[in-house]
């Protein structure tokens, strides 16, 4: 096999589908039992235990097919190494280890966990920008790369080059949204090269990267490569996205001197025609929230690039949180906008800056209500959307009514459903590919 051969895989519920894909594409031919691996997988934001995982995190059925081969092929140097976003309620790494099930399998193959932000970062430039990129995978003789599949607000589609933005520290995360998300991407992956790529797409996600505004769906494919960048390019055309449309990828291949053309790409296994669909790509954004409760009169700005996930996913846990201890209410005219954006003059409205950037790039804007923090905390902007947006009485009646919900939210520990998320339902989502 070359190194730019793709596989596409159907899953039927065995770990052997998994293991069909990595061999099909020549996956561990340049494997030696006693290479450093560190598997990858995307765990974003994880812990807060009701929102549904599917196509927004890796399974850990897919973790457990490569980490069977692993150990068949001899392998006893062996870790699964993730670092979510920081800031998130009842978020962190370690939860998300639990949440996915990737902890209980890491422990039954003798693997070991790592949550990436508590590990070392060595100091890195990528065109001028100073970044913290995780020792563990610098020092990795093979890394394993395996992301979901699923489209992204921001970059269109989030695949195996984007998957290794996790792992940046927290503050280099952020700097990449502020200077090139899609050029130091494409940057990151040529310093930090991955031996193979293996998206998990037992379900994937259109409208967004997550399930509070994005939709997920059974797909039973598997997607593997050792060149990242081809898998990439086969994931983006499953999707129906054109490569060409993906920034990093058609910055990718010119900087490479490579051919954004699927006939450059060998695809083996299933027909790619006959998996490949025109999925949503228009993100979906917090003030979708609102709808199915009959709250009128908010408006959210798109997510874009310059604009951190934490500050983002914070602000529609929040609505999601608002729109759940209030119901039917016009809220006249009022737009939030946040992330590094140009708020529209003159329009009337009344206008909420959410996080610090936000505030910095309309500071002098002295009738805008602010919401300040990098970013800011779930519960302070439930509190805050609360005290800008209803009456008085309003307030007192969702603080009687609903104080446990706020309570716990500022605990970590609420744990609310969505109406949307009742599609989530057997067979076609099945919760046993997390445990």
């Amino acid at each position: 096999m070359t190194a730019s051969t793709v596989s596409i895989a159907r899953f039927d519920g065995s770990l052997e589908s998994i293991g069909r894909a990595i061999e099909l594409c020549g996956g561990f031919e340049k494997l030696n039992t006693a290479d450093r691996v560190l598997v990858k997988p995307n765990i974003t934001f994880s812990g807060w235990i009701q929102i549904p995982p599917y196509g927004m995190v890796t399974t850990s059925k897919a973790v457990e097919g490569i980490l069977r081969m692993l150990a068949e092929h001899g392998c006893r140097n062996v870790s699964v190494g993730e670092g979510t976003v920081v800031g998130m309620v009842g978020s962190n790494t370690r939860k998300g280890f639990k949440y996915t099930g990737i902890e209980r399998v890491t422990k039954k193959y003798g693997a070991r966990l790592l949550d990436l932000n508590e590990e070392p970062f060595e100091s890195r430039e990528l065109d001028g920008v100073r970044v913290g990129i995780s020792k563990a995978a610098l020092d990795a003789d093979f890394l394993i790369n395996v992301p979901v599949l699923k489209t992204h607000p921001q970059v269109k589609a989030s695949l195996g080059l984007k998957n290794l933005k996790g792992c940046l520290d927290s503050a280099s995360r952020k700097r990449f949204h502020l200077k090139g998300l899609d050029h130091l991407i494409c940057l990151l992956n040529r310093l930090l090269e991955c031996q193979l790529t293996v998206i998990d797409g037992i379900y994937m996600l259109e409208k967004g990267a997550d399930t509070l505004m994005g939709t997920a769906h059974r797909k039973d494919v598997i997607i593997a490569s050792r060149d990242t960048f081809a898998c990439d390019c086969v994931g983006a055309t499953i999707l129906g996205i054109e490569p060409s449309q993906v920034g990093y990828l058609k910055e990718y291949a010119e900087t490479t001197n490579r051919p954004i053309d699927l006939g450059a790409i060998q695809v083996v296994g299933e027909d790619m025609e006959s998996i490949k669909e025109r999925v949503d790509c228009e993100p979906g954004t917090a003030e979708d929230l609102l709808g199915p409760v009959g709250i009128t009169g908010l408006s959210v700005s798109p997510p874009v690039q310059r604009l951190c996930s934490g500050c983002y996913s914070n602000l529609a846990l929040a609505v999601a949180i608002f729109s759940k201890v209030n119901s039917n209410i016009d809220l006249g005219d009022t737009r939030i906008y946040c992330g590094r954006i140009q708020v529209s003059k003159g329009t009337g409205q009344r206008i909420i800056l959410y996080g610090d950037c936000a505030i910095s790039e309309n500071g002098t804007d002295e009738h805008a209500i602010k919401i300040s923090g990098c970013p800011p905390s779930a519960m302070n902007t439930v509190l805050s959307l609360m005290k800008t947006l209803l009456p008085r009485s309003r307030i007192l009646t969702a603080l009687l009514l609903h104080s446990p919900k706020l309570l716990g939210l500022r605990a970590g520990l609420y744990s609310g459903s969505l109406p949307k998320w009742e599609r989530y339902q057997p067979p076609e989502f099945d919760r046993s590919h997390f445990r």
